[in-house]
């Protein structure tokens, strides 16, 4: 019986293992199937033999609310008529938040919290190290695994972004994009953080990490991961190189035409003819009208989003979020193509001198566009119930425990903040691993 409980421990660690480090692997797909879901299929395939072996119970109260979040996204299928590839794309936000409730309530009753915490933590070491190599790699031509996913762009095949001409070379890591990376290894490494004891090579490497991504959302972060160590007393040495490691990365300038000159794809000219081309680059980048408001477009155009539905939110379901979010932004472009249309050419020679055709987001009127933030999206597929869930779950946490609902409460606020949609089943591992006992956590 002790063999066979070490045999199925033993193999509960390598599933967990894959599957954690596969949905780390963002930028690789076989098949036309992402390893990432690949690896959500593995954890909940973990999560279930899990829930076998204990014999847990699931709790009518956490039925009852798992079916209430998936009521509007249920409604809205019943009530309109979806193409099979529509169907099949609801059937993925499904599965996947079924995943992440499932995940959450296995992992927070089992007795595996330790073995998540030491597998998590391998992973992430793991992914450290390919990250810093893909980062010198892609600096000095070394070799690196073909990233054969396509990018975010709203094309559907856009190539990924690794090279920046005029800017700071930014670490992608195994992700698709910097943000992606922040949004699932930040929480990952405040769960590492609160649970275990850790070496001050892991705080140094960690904030070269985030660090060199050079992603905002990175800074918003650690800004806030600052603000809680001093409210929980937990400031100390290693977390001061954490900040002081990852503020030098952030603001230290690394420009791969700079450092690895015959770099394939840096412009192969006389330097002084390459310097003039990036430093106009550089120039019309930075005195382009509305620089600000361009860099910043897709938050400001959330917040316009949120501030205009907030009040008719009675949940549009996972299928219409991104189908209403695309139709709100789609108005002034819309109005465009229909005065265009009726004054042509008159209405472009007086409106746009330079002769352009005004936004150039055409895109919107046919394809739909995500939302891109973790939080937001949930709130309009679920309605206000989500928000209450949440206030709920904050006010909890805070009057059993101060100092730890403070760090549970920034773990969720990481995840909600994520550029990810989905709440993914490795956020519910995330969550239900800051529930493991407090002799784990960092003195």
């Amino acid at each position: 019986m002790i063999r066979k409980s070490l045999t199925f421990d033993k193999l509960i660690e390598i599933f967990l293992f894959i599957s954690v480090f596969s949905i780390f692997l963002d930028s690789y797909q076989l098949f036309s199937i992402p390893l990432s879901w690949m690896g959500s299929g593995l954890l909940f395939v973990t999560t279930f033999l899990i829930y076998l072996k204990e014999h847990i119970k699931i709790d009518k109260l956490f039925l009852l609310i798992s079916i209430i979040c998936i009521t509007p996204t249920i409604l809205s299928i019943l009530l309109n008529d979806y193409f099979v590839i529509d169907l099949l794309y609801i059937s993925l936000r499904l599965f996947s938040f079924l995943c992440f409730s499932f995940t959450i309530y296995i992992f927070f009753k089992s007795n595996y919290k330790e073995l998540g915490i030491k597998v998590i933590k391998s992973v992430f070491l793991l992914a450290i190290t390919v990250s810093l190599y893909t980062f010198f790699a892609q600096l000095f031509n070394f070799y690196e695994p073909f990233r054969n996913r396509p990018g975010t762009g709203i094309l559907g095949f856009d190539t990924q972004t690794n090279f920046w001409i005029s800017g700071s070379h930014r670490l992608v890591g195994t992700f698709r994009e910097p943000v992606f990376l922040v949004s699932l290894l930040f929480p990952c490494f405040l769960v590492i953080h609160y649970k275990s004891i850790n070496s001050k090579f892991f705080y140094l490497f960690s904030g070269i990490l985030f660090g060199l991504t050079k992603s905002e959302l990175a800074l918003f972060f650690i800004l806030f991961f600052f603000i809680i160590e001093i409210l929980s007393k937990n400031f100390n040495h290693k977390v001061m190189i954490f900040l002081i490691v990852f503020t030098t990365c952030f603001f230290v300038s690394i420009k791969e035409c700079d450092i690895s000159p015959n770099n394939i794809e840096c412009p192969q000219y006389d330097s002084s003819v390459t310097t003039e081309i990036i430093d106009d680059l550089t120039d019309s980048q930075a005195s382009s009208p509305s620089s600000f408001e361009f860099n910043n477009k897709e938050r400001l155009d959330t917040l316009s989003f949120t501030q205009e539905y907030l009040s008719k939110n009675t949940g549009f379901g996972f299928s219409s979020t991104n189908k209403k979010y695309t139709d709100y932004l789609s108005k002034n472009v819309s109005n465009e193509m229909y005065l265009t249309n009726r004054t042509l050419p008159k209405y472009l020679n007086v409106k746009y001198l330079s002769k352009s055709f005004g936004t150039g987001r055409y895109f919107l009127t046919y394809e739909d566009i995500n939302i891109q933030n973790n939080f937001l999206f949930n709130l309009f597929s679920m309605g206000m119930f989500y928000l209450v869930i949440l206030v709920l779950a904050a006010i909890y946490l805070i009057n059993a425990n101060f100092k730890s609902g403070i760090k549970i409460i920034f773990v969720i606020l990481s995840i909600s903040l994520a550029a990810y949609e989905d709440l993914l089943p490795i956020f519910g591992l995330y969550l239900s691993l800051m529930f493991t006992m407090e002799k784990n956590a960092n003195k």
